[in-house]
This record gives structure tokens, C-alpha cells and sequence, in this order.
């Protein structure tokens, strides 16, 4: 990717509901610089797409909304972070315009003065279905910023929590990205060298600081990580609709910042791949227990089975859900 398309409430700065803006109490949402100086690190370019209705409706004149934009483009300055172009729709829904998303007119405006921007190389970040159907439109990737103010009603290539964690899915390195297939060819190859093969699996939704302890835990135990993800419809089975959060490419990518190997299955546990990978050691949460669904399929591949104390003060995806608990 080389261009990140931006929206302003909710993904830069907080949403504030609708009030007028207050350009010198701006701040931007954590997550932001840190987030945008590693991506700028590895080239890449960012643009703000803002649909501001607070212009038409009269919460807002025009000036204070190009002041709050300019005040944030400041801040991402001062940090070595900068914003090449901007663009901003003044209307409401039902002034049927061509520039408010999802509709592609800021975009079409940003491509005649940068030509260069194309929709394959180009990502839309922010906290609307709105944003996510503009990215659908111009045919290009797309990362939903979670809200609970804002329910996600349509996919997006992500689902992150923060520009920060947006950066750590796109600069994981595609080589720790595995079909089930060449995991197998990957553990063996291991074996072959005298490496010890670690497996572990579960759902990774929302990964948060409990996962990566767990990750942590699991690569003690030997010298290659290799880690089954539950593909959505495995998750959507056992957690039902609304789960999981994050897609399957967001959950491999997460994982894979922690691990040597990724690679998603959509069966319901790690029983039918268990034999092929063929792991020395495999590690549950202790909360599955000695006597785990997976025990015999490891006894019988002369496997060690490791369980992992759970530290509820580190959170569950359930926990952040429901109460927003900090993740990592």
C-alpha cells in the first residue's frame, strides 16, 4: 500500500457527537502519530476524506472546519507526519451531492491533483460503514475503525481499534502468512533441521494483551511458533452472528506479528490438522485443561501438551466488548 485515505472524527480526532469543533482543544486520538510515523516509514502517503454536514446544518461555518483540519495536519506535522491533501464535504445526506460518502466525488477530486493515486495501492481508514462503502466504490482495501457508536454493518478488509494497530497488520511480513498445506511443509522442514515445532489455535478476536501472552508463553516451549486461526464461519459457528469482530485476515495478521507461521482452518478445533503439522509441543489456554478435545490426537503423535495459566487481568475479547477494556 501507498496511500492512506483518512477520515477526521473518530479516526484522527475523537467524534464529538455532532457539537461544534473547538480547534485549540483538538487533540489527536492515541494511537495516531505512532501509528502514521511507522507507515510513513515505509512509504507511505496520507490524504483526509471528511464528510463535515456540520457546515450545512449550521453547527459549523467553514472556517472553524478548516481551522480543526488545519490545527490536526499542525500536530501531524510537528511530528514528521504529513498530510498532502485534504478534502471535506459540506452537505447533508439529502442534498443528494456527489462528494459526501460513500459517494467518490472527494476521491475523484484528490486524483486530479494527484494523479498518482490508484485504487490498488490505495487503503480508506475510518469509523463509518460510509467509509468502508467509499473504499468498496472506488475498488480498493479498507480498514473499519471500531466503535460502538457506529454498529459495523458491512466487511472491511480490517477491523482495528487504532491507526497504530493498523500499521502493525500491513507491515507484518507476508512470508509468516501460510495456507494449512504449506504449514505442514513448513513444520516439517523444522522437524528436518531439529527444530522443535510449537503449535497453538483459537479464534484471536480483537487480539489483545491476553492472546499475546499466550503467544509469548507458547514460543518458550521451542524454536517455530505455528498458530491455527478459526477461520469467520468457524467462529461465526461457535460464537454466532456478530462474531468474529475482526475478519480472518485481520486475526492472521495480528497472530502473525507473534509467530513464525500463520495460517487459517475452518474446522471447529486443531484435530484434523494436528496429525499433519505434527507438532512436539502444542499449547492450550489452561482453561481447556489436561483432558483438552485435542489430548488423544496428541498422545498419539507423540506430542507434549502445555497449558498456559489465564491472567483475567489482561482482559478477553468478551471483557473489551462489553466494557471497553484497554486490549494490549
Amino acid at each position: 500500500m501507498k496511500f492512506l485515505l483518512l477520515d477526521f472524527d473518530g479516526t484522527l480526532i475523537a467524534d464529538n457527537g455532532g457539537i461544534p469543533y473547538d480547534p485549540p482543544a483538538v487533540t489527536l486520538l492515541p494511537g495516531v502519530v505512532s501509528g502514521l510515523q511507522r507507515l510513513r516509514d515505509a512509504g507511505m502517503r496520507f490524504f483526509i476524506v471528511t464528510n463535515q454536514s456540520k457546515i450545512s446544518r449550521g453547527i459549523c461555518k467553514e472556517e472553524v472546519v478548516i481551522t480543526c483540519l488545519d490545527r490536526v495536519a499542525q500536530l501531524l506535522a510537528e511530528q514528521g507526519v504529513t498530510i498532502e491533501g485534504r478534502e471535506w464535504c459540506p452537505h447533508r445526506s439529502e442534498d443528494s451531492c456527489s462528494c459526501r460518502k460513500p459517494k467518490t466525488g472527494m476521491w475523484e477530486a484528490l486524483r486530479k491533483r494527484f494523479p498518482e493515486l490508484t485504487t490498488d495501492e490505495t487503503i480508506v481508514a475510518g469509523d463509518c460503514d460510509k467509509d468502508v462503502l467509499l473504499g468498496r466504490a472506488i475498488g480498493c482495501q479498507t480498514a473499519r475503525v471500531f466503535s460502538a457508536q457506529y454498529p459495523q454493518t458491512v466487511s472491511s478488509t480490517f477491523t482495528i481499534r487504532s491507526l497504530d494497530e493498523l500499521a502493525d497488520l500491513l507491515l507484518v511480513p507476508a512470508e509468516r502468512l501460510f495456507s494449512p498445506a504449506d504449514a505442514a511443509k513448513e513444520a516439517e522442514r523444522a522437524r528436518k533441521q531439529g527444530k522443535t515445532v510449537v503449535t497453538t489455535n483459537g479464534a484471536f478476536d480483537l487480539f489483545h494483551a491476553g492472546h499475546r501472552f499466550l503467544l509469548e508463553e507458547a514460543r518458550k516451549h521451542g524454536d517455530v511458533l505455528i498458530v491455527g486461526i478459526n477461520s469467520d464461519v468457524s467462529v461465526r459457528r461457535a460464537k454466532g452472528e456478530g462474531r468474529p469482530v475482526q475478519n480472518e485476515e485481520t486475526r492472521a495478521r495480528a497472530v502473525a506479528r507473534f509467530a513464525d507461521a500463520v495460517f487459517i482452518f475452518d474446522d471447529d478445533d486443531p484435530r484434523p490438522w494436528l496429525p499433519k503439522i505434527r507438532p512436539q509441543v502444542h499449547v492450550n489456554a489452561a482453561t481447556y485443561g489436561e483432558q483438552c478435545v485435542e489430548r488423544l490426537i496428541l498422545d498419539q503423535i507423540g506430542a507434549k501438551l502445555v497449558l498456559v495459566p489465564v491472567k483475567k487481568e489482561l482482559g478477553s475479547t468478551t471483557q473489551f466488548l462489553s466494557s471497553s477494556l484497554p486490549s494490549d
